[in-house]
């Protein structure tokens, strides 16, 4: 059986109207009226129907973040920052996952269709920009750490492009000519725009791009170990590789460790994400940091503007990186 907000007005004889305004922490309540509530709820067991009267309000106070898996390390310091930056609000964040596939991101908007959330935000979107653009000239949407091309929603990110030819370049100043780049066949933006920025870090220096150099593959472990495999048996080997993760970097540094290759010295290895494994994996991985947990705030305190504001922001803010110099470059570790 259902106990009701009348149920409970009953047994503390009072108004269906006093019940609401206790339960919403209304001040205009004498304490007997308050405390009879409390005792009616007790007693009967009375759970409120919060999303129910939520959606009579339009308002939930739950924002919905979107990510790929929990597989990826980076995003629990974004996740992190999110949520501090709505409970800093009275927002709660809800987590879930896609495993990459883009119709399940849309069922999982739903939950912002039928207003179970207030707003959502895509940690690594696989609908397209215009799908994305569209729903978001309705919903409260934004996109954090990755974004898309031509898509007009709020994004919070680093420049890519700019880390990629960073990273790039601390390896050519090293004195390396040879640079390859282990990146992925699936071509989210951001593995995109870190290979834009290693070409123009080569061209800039006159280095002539070498296309055997650049592997693609996945994001695992694996990827890596089979994209340094492949460098090494070119008849000019690399004596320096960018991966466009940490992940991917770890598992090539496995392979030159695997066969010989004195890392940081034959053969430079640079990475990205700064993942906590990067200064815990031996010799120590030089990377690019992403700021993750000023990501996740940011992106939060922007979207929620957006949430109680008339005036939309569909700005792109990309939040400054940083390189990370250890052993895998022949630095020191910091």
């Amino acid at each position: 059986m259902n106990i009701t907000i009348k149920d409970v007005a009953k047994a503390a004889n009072v108004s269906v109207a006093t019940v609401s305004r206790v339960l919403n922490k209304k001040s205009n309540v004498s304490d007997e009226a308050v405390q009879a509530v409390n005792k009616a709820v007790e007693d009967l067991g009375y759970s409120p129907n919060f999303l129910g009267r939520d959606l009579r309000k339009s308002e939930t106070k739950r924002i919905l973040a979107i990510i790929a898996s929990t597989e990826q390390s980076f995003y629990s310091e974004v996740l992190r920052g999110m949520q501090d930056a709505a409970y800093m609000q009275g927002y709660d964040v809800l987590i879930a996952t896609t495993r990459d596939d883009p119709e399940h991101e849309m069922h999982l908007l739903g939950m912002l269709f039928s207003k179970a959330v207030d707003g959502a935000v895509l940690l690594a979107p696989k609908l397209d920009s215009r799908t994305i653009s569209e729903l978001a000239k309705k919903y409260q949407l934004a996109m954090c750490l990755e974004r898309l091309e031509d898509c007009n929603i709020l994004c919070v990110t680093i420049d890519n492009e700019r880390a990629g030819y960073d990273a790039t370049k601390y390896l050519i100043d090293k004195g390396r000519r040879r640079i390859g780049l282990l990146t992925t066949e699936v071509r989210s933006q951001s593995s995109i725009d870190r290979e834009k920025g290693y070409r123009r870090a080569l061209q800039e220096a006159g280095i002539p791009l070498d296309e055997n150099l650049i592997y693609y593959g996945g994001y695992d472990a694996e990827s890596g170990t089979r994209g340094c495999e492949k460098l090494m048996n070119q008849p000019k080997r690399p004596d320096a590789i960018f991966s466009i993760s940490d992940t991917i970097s770890i598992g090539a540094m496995t392979y030159a460790l695997n066969n010989g290759i004195t890392v940081g010295k034959d053969v430079l290895f640079f990475g990205f994400d700064n993942i906590a494994y990067s200064h815990m994996f031996i010799p120590h991985l030089t990377t690019v940091e992403q700021p993750c947990y000023l990501q996740g705030k940011t992106v939060i305190e922007k979207l929620i503007h957006n949430i109680k504001s008339e005036d939309k922001d569909t700005g792109t803010y990309k939040l400054p990186h940083r390189l990370i110099p250890r052993e895998s470059t022949g630095d020191k570790s910091i």
